[in-house]
C-alpha cells in the first residue's frame, strides 16, 4: 500500500531503485470460524469477540472419554479446504482454547484428503484411523490459559506435512471434547519453523488468505 497515492519516484531524470517486493507466501490461514464446513454432531460456530472473524467453532465439554484412535467414520467433526503444493513441507499450527483451561479439554484428531509421507506414501487420510494430534498444551504441565498456538508436536516440535497436488480437505474430529479453535494454518514459509504467536493468553489475529498472497507492506 506504500505508493498507492504517491510515485515511488520523480517523473524525471529519477535515480530510486526500490527493494525488492516482499516474497509471495504460500501459506494458508483459515479462520475456523468463519470457513468450516460440513459441521457435523456436536461442533458449534459461536459468536466471540476475541476469536478471528468474531466467531470460534467449539466442542462443549460432555464428559466423554478421550477418542483413541481417531474414528474412520467420526461422529463430531468440521471440514476446511486448502489447495496443496507437491514436495513441499508444511508445518500445521491451530489457534485453540481449552474449557475452564483443563488439559482434558485441549486435543483434536486432524485427517485430510490427500496427507503423504516424505516418500509419497498415503499417511493420516480421511476415512482411516490415521491422525496427527494437536494438542493446545504444549507440554505434560505445561498448563493453559486462554488461547494458545500449538502445532502437532507434543513436548517438541510436531512432525511436517506433505500432500498430494491439489485441493486438499482437512477434517478436524473431536478427541476430547471441551476445544475451541479459531484459526487454522498450514504453512510451508513464513510459518514452517515459528508459531504464529504465543502459547498461553494469545491475542493474534492472523489475516485470512489462501495461497500465494502478498503480506501487506
Amino acid at each position: 500500500m506504500l505508493y498507492l497515492n504517491k510515485s515511488p519516484g520523480i517523473p524525471k531524470n529519477d535515480k530510486t531503485i526500490l527493494p525488492p517486493a516482499p516474497p509471495l507466501t504460500q501459506t494458508v490461514v483459515k479462520w475456523a470460524g468463519v470457513d468450516a464446513q460440513n459441521v457435523t454432531g456436536n461442533w458449534r460456530i459461536v459468536a466471540d469477540q476475541t476469536a478471528a472473524g468474531s466467531y470460534r467453532i467449539e466442542q462443549p465439554d460432555a464428559g466423554v472419554p478421550k477418542i483413541v484412535p481417531a474414528s474412520a467414520t467420526p461422529a463430531n467433526y468440521f471440514d476446511l479446504t486448502f489447495n496443496a503444493k507437491a514436495n513441499t513441507a508444511y508445518r500445521l499450527w491451530m489457534r485453540g482454547r481449552a474449557q475452564n483451561n483443563s488439559y482434558s479439554n485441549d486435543s483434536v484428531h486432524v485427517q485430510f484428503t490427500g496427507s503423504v509421507t516424505d516418500t509419497g506414501a498415503p499417511i493420516n487420510r480421511i476415512g482411516t484411523t490415521q491422525s496427527t494430534v494437536v494438542s493446545i498444551e504444549e507440554c505434560s504441565g505445561c498448563g493453559l490459559a486462554g488461547w494458545g498456538w500449538a502445532d502437532n508436536g507434543y513436548d517438541s516440535v510436531g512432525p511436517p506435512l506433505y500432500f498430494t497436488e491439489g485441493l486438499q480437505t482437512i477434517r478436524i474430529q473431536g478427541r476430547e471434547d471441551g476445544i475451541s479453535i479459531d484459526q487454522v494454518v498450514l504453512s510451508p514459509d513464513t510459518y514452517l519453523k515459528t508459531s504464529p504467536g504465543a502459547p498461553k493468553n494469545d491475542t493474534i489475529t492472523l489475516r485470512k488468505h489462501l495461497n500465494s498472497v502478498r503480506p501487506s507492506t
